[in-house]
């Protein structure tokens, strides 16, 4: 989201102020969302929760594509923030329902390597997109990415766990 953020706002001719002041809404939005999650007694667990508040954000991310504006797309960056929190959150969660007890820190761990990991992928690949797409159609495929990814988490039969490994 950071680098079509800032070819958002190159391509509009703002500063680069502006693209602080868009990444810090995505801040507050995910501030706001990690303290709302927090108030929640949730009633589903996190195998269920992880898909439904990853998806949000993907959905935000495509639409911010559409966006006439840089307040619009600070509203949509924001939106998709309200949903980031709460989906690390829950990731890290779920690694530690699954994980046996001996392996939990490792299963945490490995949540924040692939969050890194995609974060550091997606970037290169937005790189690559926006100097050869539409930025509209970069938004879209960044966030489809993460729909995808969400519904794919959705659908997934669980393994049942076996013995720990090493």
């Amino acid at each position: 989201m950071d680098l079509l953020v800032l070819a958002f706002v190159t391509e509009r001719q703002h500063g680069d102020d502006m693209v602080a002041w868009v990444l810090a809404a995505l801040s507050a939005g995910s501030t706001v969302g990690g303290l709302l999650n927090g108030a929640v007694n949730w009633q589903a667990g996190a195998r269920v929760r992880l898909p439904r508040l990853a998806v949000v954000p993907g959905l935000a991310l495509a639409a911010a594509g559409l966006a006439p504006g840089v307040g619009t797309l600070t509203v949509a960056v924001a939106c998709a923030g309200i949903f980031v929190a709460p989906a690390l959150t829950t990731a890290y969660l779920l690694a530690d329902e699954v994980a046996p007890r001996e392996r939990r820190t490792r299963a945490g761990a490995w949540v924040n390597t692939a969050v890194n990991a995609g974060i550091s992928g997606g970037t290169a690949t937005a790189g690559l997109l926006a100097a050869r797409l539409p930025l509209g159609t970069c938004f879209a495929l960044s966030g489809g990415v993460t729909v995808f990814a969400a519904m794919a988490c959705a659908v997934r039969k669980p393994k049942t766990a076996g013995p720990p490994l090493g």
